[in-house]
């Protein structure tokens, strides 16, 4: 049994995660901002603490009276998509936490970045690949964003960041009522041209489970088949059973996908291997 402090632990992976690592035996604390979020943590076996990632003293009280072995960070601030608020939380958040997890010698911290944010290139991006630092606009300062999440975290001396394909699956814009579903579902959609790589969510939480086991690093967590957006979209409206008026984008150069080979060498698994069998659009 570990002790595990998770932040963003009511969010879409966050509370899929505290419950499984409870399942798994753990003693798991979250991380939350409200008091609905403490219940809802309580309810499923978890001890829970309200705060702010951008409020260091909250931060530091819970882990001072939880003593975790490892944090699993797992917040973002995706409520507007907006891109600068959620580039705050990851390199404002992170700082103030790997600070305190310092303060209390903690080791190991399993973050969660993204793999879609890769330099121009023609092949799959690795996770040697530079990241796009020449970006502009909302792309660069989701750059901005996993540099700050990655770097703080590794200021912990065993740090694994998970970086994540487009993710799918139940409450993901994908899923039943989501953004990208309403956009076909309504008749008007706009969509790239080029490569992506996706996830499914329980993808997402079998990989930090499973990274409680591997070295330090960064891997990229994907499934096997990276699609252009054209193939996907007929796809997905067949799927609906639906015909909507597309305008595609031409693809850009960034749109490449992600290799995650490093994943599996280390013993990561896919309970879906392609979006094929993992997108189902009914939930």
């Amino acid at each position: 049994m570990t002790k595990i402090f998770v932040t963003g632990a009511t969010g879409l992976i966050g509370m899929r995660l505290t419950e499984r690592l409870l399942k798994e035996g753990h003693d798991v604390a979250g991380f939350t901002t409200s008091e609905n979020g403490k219940a809802r943590l309580e309810k499923v076996g978890a001890q829970a603490f309200i705060g702010n990632i951008l409020e260091p003293d909250t931060i530091e009280a819970a882990i001072k009276t939880f003593q975790p072995e490892v944090i699993m960070h797992q917040i973002t601030d995706l409520k507007n998509v907006d891109m600068a608020a959620n580039t705050k939380v990851r390199v404002e958040g992170t700082r103030h936490l790997a600070d305190i997890a310092r303060k209390y010698n903690v080791q190991r911290i399993i973050s969660q970045s993204l793999a879609f944010m890769y330099e121009p290139g023609e092949t799959l991006a690795t996770e040697a690949t530079p990241l796009d630092t020449n970006s502009s606009g909302d792309r660069k300062i989701t750059v901005d964003g996993v540099i700050g999440v990655e770097g703080e975290s590794q200021r912990l001396p065993h740090a694994v960041i998970l970086r994540y394909g487009m993710m799918y699956g139940p409450g993901t814009w994908f899923g039943k009522d989501g953004m990208i579903y309403n956009q076909f579902k309504d008749g008007n959609v706009q969509l790239s041209k080029g490569m992506t790589s996706y996830v499914h969510i329980d993808d997402t939480v079998e990989a930090a489970i499973k990274a409680l086991d591997f070295e330090p690093g960064i891997y990229n967590v994907t499934d096997d088949e990276p699609i252009d957006g054209e193939t996907w979209a007929a796809w997905y409206a067949e799927q609906l059973n639906v015909s909507p008026h597309i305008e595609f984008f031409e693809a850009q150069p960034f749109e490449r996908g992600a290799d995650n080979q490093k994943y599996k060498a280390q013993g990561g698994k896919l309970l879906y291997s392609t979006w094929r069998d993992g997108m189902n659009v009914n939930e």
